[in-house]
């Protein structure tokens, strides 16, 4: 009886240590160290949401953001060019703003997502980034209605791509558990993303081989440039 009082005495010590280890954590430790210090300012500090392998992605969500934006402005000249009173191609111009829209609420929920997992948007954002070396807002060739069909299946596909760049760095894992970038909810995310590009792609895609075949014949184009805006 004695031995196992003894053995039962073990066993409660061990859980009670393993309970006092799980408290422990960044933020607890944190808790315990600030809420007897002196002073009346609370500083956040490990108590945060940033948890799995957010961190290490963060800069492929917040290349999302920016490239998403930067297409925003880009759909939205391109809209503005078709409405004028020379071209008058209002059914273009029409589809053009609403990719402007959709591209916006794209990089405004990414924002939010990004805010949610505890990140958060630096002073130094801006559209287009600072000191990259790619096209400027306005720098595409747009200058009739095909070329402005392949400058927007391009776009789409330029955006496919940066999902997946951060969709398989979200399921790569580290040599070591803490340092992993593996991160479940970030992934779920970009799927769904990725699965919204692919039917995006194939739309535009459908289009544009079309209203290729309607102004080859050079006998009806304008006629059916004409619909085709209708």
């Amino acid at each position: 009886t004695g031995l196992k009082m003894r053995a039962f005495g073990t066993v409660v010590f061990v859980l009670f240590v393993g309970a006092r280890a799980s408290e422990e954590g960044a933020c607890y430790s944190h808790l315990s160290e600030k809420c007897d210090a002196p002073g009346e300012d609370w500083q956040a500090g490990a108590c945060n949401s940033v948890h799995g392998g957010f961190r290490g992605n963060s800069d492929n969500l917040h290349r999302i953001i920016v490239d998403d934006f930067t297409d925003s402005m880009n759909y939205l000249l391109m809209s503005s060019s078709f409405s004028t009173d020379r071209v008058n191609r209002m059914g273009f111009s029409k589809y053009f703003m609403e990719q402007s829209d959709k591209m916006w609420g794209r990089g405004k929920d990414m924002i939010k997502y990004v805010l949610k997992r505890g990140g958060r948007m630096g002073t130094g954002f801006q559209i287009p980034p600072f000191g990259v070396n790619n096209k400027q807002i306005g720098d595409y060739d747009y200058s009739n209605e095909m070329k402005a069909l392949g400058v927007n299946l391009d776009l789409l596909k330029d955006r496919a791509q940066d999902v997946i760049t951060a969709y398989r760095h979200s399921l790569s894992s580290g040599s070591s558990e803490a340092a992993t970038p593996f991160d479940p909810a970030t992934a779920h995310k970009l799927e769904e993303l990725s699965e919204e590009y692919t039917e995006e792609i194939n739309d535009v895609a459908k289009r544009l081989n079309i209203l290729g075949r309607m102004v080859r014949n050079t006998n009806t184009n304008a006629l059916g440039l004409h619909l085709y805006d209708k």
